[in-house]
């Protein structure tokens, strides 16, 4: 059920009310775009941050997430839909988005979640384990939601394919429970600390402007992120890869 899904299992805890810093998420799809093949930018703009990326039939995907206030901000200055107004806002900001959407066309609507959940929530009654973004949700500015979500599947199944070898005990159920809780914090927190930290520094126009000379003169600050953000990390055991003959 992810994390934003309400419900009545023990895994759904309530939602909390609406404030001004959640964060909104908007989606579109683009035809015709100028953006060069094989580019993935990172799109920072004020209130919010983004990425576009070339996916199927020659399509151009627009992602973005902007905070509940500075949405109402935008709405009140923009005219249209909310997904028209972010529009606007992020060109305004990001050249580089309107000159690849200039001679585009959007295609079908604009799609829109959230507020999204960024946290830590691998803790749950004893018996169930949470895997996914149920577990925990990092900001989407680092893209690892589908590869925490698989990751953390595969940890989960490590662990209880040990205890099953164990004799799969229901009295081992809750040291299993914390087990699996620990592993998935040293594996995946690191991440979702350094996903906070981009996010926020996306969002603010000032410390993205004072920071842009350094990562020209050394770029290789983004390898960097990259590995502090998960990206060449392997959270399962790389035997388990092997197919047994």
């Amino acid at each position: 059920h992810g994390s934003w899904e309400p419900g009545r299992l023990p895994t759904q805890g309530p939602l909390p009310s609406a404030r001004p810093a959640d964060l909104l998420a908007f989606k579109a799809h683009f035809r015709n775009s100028d953006l060069p093949a094989g580019w993935m930018p990172l799109l920072a703009f004020p209130g919010g941050y983004g990425g576009m990326v070339r996916c199927d039939d020659g399509r151009v995907s627009l992602s973005c997430c902007i905070r509940r206030d500075r949405l109402a901000s935008i709405r009140r200055q923009h005219s249209g839909d909310a997904g028209d107004a972010v529009l606007a806002h992020i060109e305004k900001s990001c050249l580089g988005v309107k000159h690849a959407l200039a001679g585009a066309s959007r295609e079908s609507t604009w799609l829109a979640a959230g507020p999204i959940r960024p946290g830590i929530r691998v803790d749950a009654p004893t018996g169930i384990f949470r895997v996914g973004n149920a577990a925990g949700e990092a900001h989407p500015v680092v893209a690892e939601g589908i590869s925490m979500a698989m990751q953390s599947s595969w940890l989960l199944a490590q662990t209880l394919i040990a205890w099953k070898s164990q004799g799969g005990r229901r009295g081992m159920l809750s040291a299993v429970q914390n087990d699996y809780a620990a592993q998935w914090r040293r594996s995946f927190a690191p991440r979702i600390w350094a996903s906070c930290a981009l996010a926020h520094w996306a969002m603010r126009a000032l410390p993205v402007s004072l920071s842009l000379p350094a990562i020209r003169c050394f770029p290789k600050i983004l390898n960097w992120g990259a590995r502090i953000t998960g990206k060449a990390s392997a959270v399962v055991r790389p035997s388990l890869f092997a197919r047994k003959n």
